[in-house]
């Protein structure tokens, strides 16, 4: 169901479409949505919004494997969804829309999403626009030649807590899939919204192809589901080589996920009994690909460190001080 839940990922982060993202500025923590597709369950559940990123849940299950439905789905997941085969959170970057780390709680592991030919960085580019009403489905047969069009238009069900809402109106969207070569390449996507957004996520999603017409459909939503992972593991920096000597000061390189934002720089002086820790004011510059340089200048090492003494580097993530790294190899500072 990894395929619904990067479909998801870019319909709710398109820039093209100002609602969408007011949208995601009303979903409040624990906001959920259960669908049901190649007979796969997904559930998808809202775990943080803040102001630069969203943290999203997902909580996949054979639909063989859950033939009668969890008369609570809150209690299904404080009972590790029994007969699920994928649970995994993904963090996306609002501003960029941008996908910054994925990580699977059923693998143990954190999931690469690099490349150019990845779905989820291609999806999150999508950019939507309000369906014509004239192109909206419309309810029975269609009219004859000539004749006008009477029907009502078609809305999907409105699933909420395990009951369907009535009367339930729908914004809709459409949006044309990339030409990426594949078989969706060029064809028309429509999404269904809420709009009394019971949740900021849409209840239908449908796409036509020459060949078929397929769909994903919302069979429940609801607020407040527990979380049983609290934390987003979070991969620790690492440094890309040893830290080098320049004519300005020493620059220290470090691969690093993008959602670090700003490290804290320190020198261990290892020769004192103590091992004082000095803070250490340095630059940011950006580095090749995933990398990060932070630039010291010869002045502030010149006037924080001790000549003769032997010091370890220690880097901490701005805000997360339980990914701090320290280059194993101590160095003898020597002014100059």
């Amino acid at each position: 169901m990894k395929f619904v839940f990067a479909w998801l990922c870019a319909v709710s982060l398109v820039a093209a479409e100002p609602t969408l993202l007011d949208r995601l500025e009303k979903a409040r923590n624990g906001d959920y949505i259960v669908f049901e597709a190649n007979k796969t369950i997904t559930l998808l559940a809202i775990r943080s919004r803040a102001d630069e990123s969203i943290v999203l849940e997902e909580i996949s299950a054979p639909a063989e494997a859950l033939k009668e439905k969890p008369a609570s789905w809150a209690e299904w997941v404080k009972h590790h969804a029994p007969g699920h085969t994928s649970w995994s959170m993904m963090e996306i970057d609002l501003k960029d829309r941008e996908v910054l780390e994925c990580y699977s709680f059923s693998k143990s592991a954190w999931i690469s999403h690099a490349g150019k030919d990845n779905l989820i960085s291609m999806l999150l580019q999508l950019a939507l626009k309000p369906l014509e009403p004239d192109k909206r489905r419309r309810i029975g047969p269609p009219p004859a030649d000539g004749e006008a069009d009477h029907r009502g238009v078609w809305n999907p069900p409105l699933m909420v807590n395990g009951k369907a809402l009535e009367n339930a109106l729908f914004d809709v969207f459409e949006a044309s899939w990339p030409n990426d070569g594949t078989e969706l390449s060029g064809q028309s996507v429509a999404l269904y919204f809420d709009r009394s957004q019971h949740s900021p996520l849409p209840y239908w999603i449908q796409v036509e192809t020459a060949h078929v017409t397929a769909s994903v459909r919302a069979i429940d939503s609801g607020k407040n589901l527990p979380a049983l992972h609290r934390k987003f593991p979070r991969r620790t920096p690492q440094f890309a080589g040893a830290p080098v000597r320049t004519k300005e000061g020493v620059r220290l390189s470090i691969k690093t996920p993008k959602y670090y934002k700003d490290f804290d720089l320190f020198a261990v002086d290892v020769t004192s009994k103590e091992k004082e820790i000095h803070p250490i004011v340095h630059s940011l510059v950006a580095g090749d690909q995933d990398t990060i340089n932070l630039e010291v200048p010869l002045e502030e090492l010149n006037q924080t460190l001790q000549p003769d003494h032997k010091y370890t580097w220690l880097v901490v993530p701005a805000g997360h001080s339980e990914s701090y790294i320290e280059f194993h190899k101590p160095f003898t500072w020597d002014s100059q």
